[in-house]
């Protein structure tokens, strides 16, 4: 491990961001970046700062092998061809050079924990990046147990896109779902299907409710049609969409008459 990875690594398992840990030691975010990305090296009064700020030896932060780690937790018991310290938490962590902008292209921190990631490609039990993957994850494409993104699949689910147990987005597919476009069990939103739907606008289910409502069982609005599973009247329900729904959700009508179809 270099000395820019142990930097990087005891940054974030102490939980500072870039520019804090910079102003513990007097410097900008941009030094700090490079010292974690090995560009460059900080003075010797800097390393005998940080050692006292994350209390390790200037040892162990300069030498490049594992036996300033070792030195630190000396009690060890091999097992085939790896090695394991008593007392320590299982732990990896990978983070690659390639840098796009201030992100690593890859950071992978998984183990025993809160283990933070933030990369172009994020994996950890708290993530951050375009692509995010954890038990909380944030980013562009973000899955985990909770996720916020503009693709965002997870138990609960919040984004542009969202899917999960819990879902909320402007589109959203779930047990439980709501948004402007809202799909699954029970369902909320503008325009709304599933088996309990309530939409402002469309609603098509087993219990409907909307200005448009298309129900199998029940249906409640300006416009129904109760099919007892029978096909819905297509034409009479598009030309009621057009009538009751403003032009404004032009979009999204047409995507609720393609929904009446398959339905």
């Amino acid at each position: 491990m270099t000395l820019g990875e142990k930097i990087f690594r005891l940054r974030t398992e102490h939980g500072l961001s870039q520019e804090a840990f910079g102003e513990k030691l007097g410097v900008s975010r941009q030094s700090v970046s490079k010292w974690e990305t090995d560009q460059s090296i900080p003075e010797l009064d800097k390393i005998v700062a940080i050692s006292g700020i994350f209390k390790v030896s200037t040892d162990y932060l300069l030498k490049e092998t594992d036996q300033a780690a070792a030195e630190m937790c000396p009690r060890t018991e091999t097992a085939g061809r790896g090695e394991y310290r008593i007392g320590q938490r299982p732990h990896y962590e990978y983070k690659s050079k390639k840098m796009i902008g201030n992100l690593p292209l890859v950071h992978i921190n998984l183990g025993a924990g809160i283990h933070r990631a933030k990369g172009v490609i994020a994996i950890g039990t708290v993530a951050q990046g375009w692509l995010a993957i954890g038990f909380a994850s944030m980013g562009v494409c973000s899955i985990g147990l909770v996720s916020l993104g503009l693709l965002s699949l997870a138990n609960l689910a919040f984004g542009l896109i969202a899917l999960g147990t819990v879902a909320v987005g402007v589109i959203s597919m779930g047990a439980f779902s709501f948004g402007i476009f809202s799909l699954g069990a029970m369902v909320f939103g503008q325009f709304a299907f599933g088996a309990s739907a309530h939409g402002a606008q469309v609603a098509v289910g087993d219990v409907a409710s909307g200005k448009v409502a298309l129900g199998y069982s029940r249906a409640s609005g300006a416009y129904t049609q109760i099919s007892n599973r029978q096909p819905f009247d297509y034409e009479s329900a598009c030309r009621m969409i057009d009538e009751q729904v403003s032009s404004n959700w032009l979009f999204f009508k047409t995507w609720a008459k393609g929904m009446v179809k398959r339905f």
